[in-house]
């Protein structure tokens, strides 16, 4: 069976006559749609003036002029801890209880190497 663009729908149907095996569809030229055009919203952007303003003022969300909320002290006793430069990995920088997660995660991944290594082991070499 062969199909072709119905001219009123644009969508493919079941051809009504018979068509050679060559030619089943007839070609029709596609049109040239120009792109639209792109308009911004310029009343909900910043400017440059406003997005470069002096230091001491707070600093704007991007793309609008309104300013970022303000952090709590607790987040900024945060960013001290973890930023600080004392040579201890980010990981083990929250206290004891990450240096305690750190080893069991450890050994968990030690105790299932292990295992991986038994059950190979078991399975290679037969029992007699």
């Amino acid at each position: 069976m062969y199909h072709q663009l119905s001219r009123v729908t644009g969508r493919l149907v079941a051809s009504t006559h018979l068509q050679s095996p060559l030619f089943p569809v007839a070609p029709i030229a596609l049109q040239r749609v120009e792109p639209p055009t792109i308009q911004y919203n310029t009343a909900h952007m910043s400017t440059v003036v406003d997005a470069c303003a002096a230091p001491g003022s707070r600093k704007l969300i991007p793309g609008t002029n309104t300013p970022y909320a303000p952090l709590s002290e607790k987040i900024r006793q945060q960013q001290k801890q973890f930023q600080k430069e004392d040579d201890v990995p980010v990981f083990l920088k929250g206290g004891p209880l990450d240096g305690i997660l750190y080893r069991l995660t450890m050994a968990l991944c030690i105790a299932g190497l292990l295992g991986v290594g038994h059950t190979i082991f078991t399975h290679a070499v037969p029992k007699k």
